[in-house]
């Protein structure tokens, strides 16, 4: 059981947060260098590149630092997970973009541009309901001031001016404007039936894509937040597919996805050199 206690940590200036790595065993060459990136990242921030370089455990000494540690050795770490993210939303941009559009257009044509809306091409335990209302609220269909109007996209405004029925846009301008965390929580309670098309191509089942949509989802989430990836334990994980066990190192770490991502690259972006 944790003993929850009161908050009483004080607001550190940069000189202190820099002094009490110091304390902890940091070696650290140029001071004002490294009060200038303390500055502009944030101690907390930084802080997550120090955790492997530090003892850690439940000891007092866990914060300390395994010697010898230097200051630029985390910041190098820093750089490199930021270019890692711009990477990975490269390579992520091609994916969404891919499976955007070929879920809309794939079952707009088997069951007109409003298929989204009828909830029996979904499984019996999907809300469909809770969905049309996420969706209603992503494209501001409830949009009562002009305010609210002007914050729509262009072609949803256009169709809400142009058209009273149906009562929400196609597919297609629904489906650019939502996010792809709705997208891969659309394409999972979908029947299998309706994603076989998509599937097919690149060559994975249903189970396993809507697993690998949602961990893309959620790292390009961390990414746009510029949220840590190197040396994260991931909350949602790709499934590991059978036929590409032998490429993965686990699935908990940032390398699964990116196995995941380079494997429907090679399919929806066939001449790709992302890897």
């Amino acid at each position: 059981m944790i003993i929850r206690k009161k908050f009483e940590k004080p607001a550190l200036s940069v000189d202190e947060q820099l002094e009490k790595m110091i304390e902890r065993g940091l070696v650290v060459g140029d001071k004002d260098e490294a009060k200038h990136y303390l500055h502009q990242i944030g101690y907390y921030r930084l802080c997550g590149y120090t955790l492997p370089f530090q003892k850690g455990g439940d000891g007092g000494d866990r914060h300390e630092f395994r010697a010898p540690t230097e200051f630029h050795a985390i910041l190098e770490r820093y750089v490199f997970d930021r270019k890692l993210r711009l990477l990975l939303l490269d390579a992520i941009e091609r994916i969404e973009v891919s499976v955007r559009a070929s879920l809309s257009n794939s079952i707009a044509q088997r069951h007109t541009p409003h298929w989204y809306q009828n909830p029996a091409l979904f499984e019996d335990d999907y809300d469909h309901n809770a969905m049309i209302e996420m969706l209603q609220f992503q494209i501001g269909h409830n949009a009562n001031t002009p305010e609210k109007v002007e914050k729509r996209d262009i072609h949803i405004s256009h169709y809400y001016d142009a058209y009273y029925e149906p009562d929400m846009p196609p597919s297609w301008m629904v489906f650019e404007t939502i996010s792809f965390g709705t997208i891969s929580r659309i394409f999972e309670g979908l029947f299998k039936s309706e994603t076989a098309e998509i599937c097919l191509p690149l060559k994975v089942n249903h189970d396993t894509l809507s697993s690998w949509l949602h961990s893309i989802s959620y790292v390009r989430n961390m990414c746009a937040h510029h949220k840590r990836v190197w040396n994260k334990t991931l909350t949602i994980k790709p499934a590991i597919a059978r036929k590409h066990k032998t490429k993965f190192q686990g699935n908990s770490k940032i390398y699964g996805v990116m196995v995941v991502i380079q494997i429907l690259l090679d399919k929806v972006a066939p001449d790709n050199t992302w890897a």
